[in-house]
This record gives C-alpha cells, sequence and structure tokens, in this order.
C-alpha cells in the first residue's frame, strides 16, 4: 500500500509541473508599448479593446494600429516586434516550436533572438517569410509585400504562388500576387530604416532590463485585469458621448461662455 501511496503522490506531483509550466511551450507575448489608437481584437471574438503597456496576448489576438499608431509586441523579454501605423497584426500560432505570424497591411520592424531548432514565419498576403534569428522587416502595401534583413541574419521568402528567394544581411525582396519573389537586391526600400532599427535595438535593450516572467496562472488573470479594465474605460468613453461630454464638445462649451441678454428698449409712440 505504501508503495502504491508512494507512486501515487509522485504521478500528482508530476502532473502539477505540467500543468504549471503548460504556458512554457508558447511565447509570452506581450505589448510593452503603444502610441496613439491602438485596438487589441480578441482571440475568440470577444469586444475589441484599447491596446495598453504590459498587456499579455494570447494565441488569435490582432493587434491593429491607426494612423500616427504605433504597437510593440515583446516575446518572453528576448525578442521585439514594433508595428507601425495603419496596420494589421495577428498572432496566428504562438508555439515555440513553429510560431506564425501574419501582417496584413502596414509595416513592422523586427528583432528576433537565435531560434535553434524553432521556427518562426511573418505571413503576409502575397508571402511566406521564414526567420532564424534575424534583423528584418516587413512591408504590406496594396498587392506588394517587402521583406528586408538588416545587419544580421538570413530570411527565406516564399511567394503564396511559389518561388523562394534567400535573403542574407543588408538584402530585401519584393513579392508581387501572384508572382515569385523578385530577386535579392541591396537595401534600397529598408535602407532609410537603419535608424529606426538601430533605435528598436536599444529598445530591447530596455525591455530585457525590465522584463519579469510570469507563471502562466499569473499572466491569465494580468490578462483578464487588463481587458476588464479597458473595456470599462471604452464603456465609460461611450457613456460619456451619449452624454455628451466629449473633450470637444467640453472645449467648445468652454469657449462661448454665456453672453448677457440685452433689455429691449420701449419705443416711443
Amino acid at each position: 500500500m505504501r508503495i502504491l501511496a508512494a507512486a501515487f503522490a509522485v504521478c500528482v506531483l508530476a502532473g502539477a509541473a505540467r500543468g504549471q509550466d503548460s504556458g512554457s511551450d508558447h511565447w509570452d507575448a506581450r505589448l510593452t508599448a503603444v502610441t496613439g489608437e491602438v485596438v487589441v481584437h480578441p482571440a475568440g471574438g470577444g469586444d475589441e479593446v484599447a491596446g495598453a503597456a504590459d498587456m499579455p496576448l494570447e494565441e488569435g489576438d490582432r493587434v491593429t494600429t491607426s494612423a500616427d499608431s504605433t504597437a510593440e509586441i515583446s516575446l518572453d523579454g528576448q525578442s521585439l516586434i514594433s508595428l507601425r501605423e495603419n496596420s494589421d497584426f495577428l498572432l496566428e500560432n504562438t508555439q515555440k516550436s513553429a510560431s506564425v505570424f501574419s501582417l496584413s497591411l502596414g509595416s513592422l520592424l523586427a528583432k528576433i533572438e537565435k531560434l535553434g531548432s524553432r521556427s518562426m514565419s511573418v505571413r503576409s498576403p502575397t508571402s511566406v517569410a521564414a526567420v532564424r534569428g534575424t534583423e528584418f522587416g516587413v512591408d504590406v502595401e496594396g498587392d506588394d509585400s517587402h521583406v528586408g534583413v538588416f545587419d544580421e541574419g538570413r530570411v527565406e521568402v516564399q511567394g503564396v504562388s511559389g518561388g523562394t528567394e534567400v535573403l542574407t544581411p543588408n538584402q530585401e525582396t519584393s513579392v508581387a500576387r501572384g508572382q515569385a519573389p523578385a530577386r535579392a537586391v541591396p537595401l534600397r526600400r529598408f535602407a532609410a530604416r537603419r535608424a529606426l532599427m538601430r533605435a528598436h535595438i536599444r529598445r530591447l535593450s530596455v525591455v530585457r532590463r525590465n522584463w519579469r516572467a510570469m507563471p502562466p496562472a499569473q499572466r491569465r488573470a494580468a490578462r483578464a485585469q487588463a481587458l476588464k479594465r479597458q473595456r470599462q474605460r471604452r464603456l465609460n468613453r461611450l457613456r460619456r458621448m451619449r452624454q455628451g461630454q466629449t473633450p470637444e464638445n467640453r472645449r467648445r462649451r468652454q469657449g462661448r461662455p454665456n453672453q448677457p441678454r440685452r433689455k429691449r428698449k420701449n419705443r416711443k409712440e
């Protein structure tokens, strides 16, 4: 009986340990900074909420940025993805062994840690970029996608309609709808973003210093709190709009003080 009890206890403890580590095979993705109007569309079709710094993201979440807006997403505090304005980004699969992200509109810059045997790809409407620990950028503009590698790494770009082009440091390619990737050329489109990439790398150093790991349970609780808080803010904003208490209306009222009523003069008969 004692042997059976001991074996049962070992199984229970092992199961508990597996449960505690169940999130370790997925990236701990979080918004680390937002500017302007950034919206998170939660996986499963819940109400959209405004993005906020430190908000945990889950597989299936979609992040969009409006004009003059940016969002920054970190993976485990070791990799960093920056979305520029007017972008639409989907965390399609966050498994570390074979992660997939999608950019259907806009542009991004990314600094990804060395992945070893793991794989990561970034999809666009016309291409799939397979990443291996790289500094790279992706643009989606109309029917064309553009991929560029900066000073480090290697990216294999496949056209959705076929064809493959391998990019090494300081090279880029373009993929038109229905076409294979163009021949790799020295950076032209992405050359103007070298300064942005350098700033991006410096920013990653700050994120790494400030990153605090979260156990899965704590991460789920932090995400639930963040979504609840942002939804409440959205409801409060809608309520104020219905009541006419928007910032524009308040400024308008403050700019038009009540004028004293003029007394009417009696006409002489």
